[in-house]
């Protein structure tokens, strides 16, 4: 089970998400927004299918341990609906 209050707090430093264009955010709120606002090439580079990679839910697995989030998240790749799912998931915690 997830624990709210370490979802939707700061992780410590050494365990910030680094994004590829040089921003660095330490909780889901952060997270959210950069994404709905970061250019399209850049979410690319962190969530891509040919690749396989996800780096967005891995970092929600292993860092703000939320398992079903990160599920939901590996299935997706357009940029609206995976900011969309983060901010229902944040509103299911508040």
């Amino acid at each position: 089970m997830v624990d709210p209050w370490n979802f939707l707090s700061d992780v410590p430093p050494e365990k910030s998400f680094w994004f590829c264009n040089g921003t660095v955010v330490r909780n889901i709120y952060e997270l959210v927004n950069e994404i709905e606002f970061m250019k399209i090439w850049d979410f690319v580079y962190h969530v891509n299918q040919d690749n396989r990679k996800n780096d967005f839910a891995k970092w929600v697995r292993d860092v703000l341990g939320d398992h079903a989030l990160a599920l939901k998240l590996e299935k997706i790749l357009d940029r609206k609906k995976y900011s969309e799912v983060i901010r229902k998931r944040i509103k299911e915690f508040e």
